[in-house]
């Protein structure tokens, strides 16, 4: 049990580290040379902040699912015999 709880506190860590590092990409490196009056809108939303803030979301979700379902099944079923 406390090896899982080891297991999901490094995974955690790991996708907070990537999460961060994509959101900090997309919010200051990626478009920090692009003029206010240069920018272009998706969905309303100026692009930086749709790609920063919706996309890498969606994606951190989708790998949440994915580790879940990969990495911590097995063990968790287990636990459950």
């Amino acid at each position: 049990m406390n090896k899982l709880k080891n297991k999901e506190g490094v995974v955690a860590v790991g996708l907070v580290i990537i999460h961060f590092a994509l959101w900090y990409y997309f919010a200051y490196i990626r478009y920090s040379d692009v003029d206010v009056k240069d920018y272009k809108y998706i969905l309303g939303l100026p692009e930086w902040f749709f790609y920063s803030s919706i996309v890498v979301s969606i994606f951190i979700i989708i790998l949440v699912i994915i580790f879940a379902n990969l990495l911590f099944n097995h063990e968790i079923k287990e636990e459950e015999k």
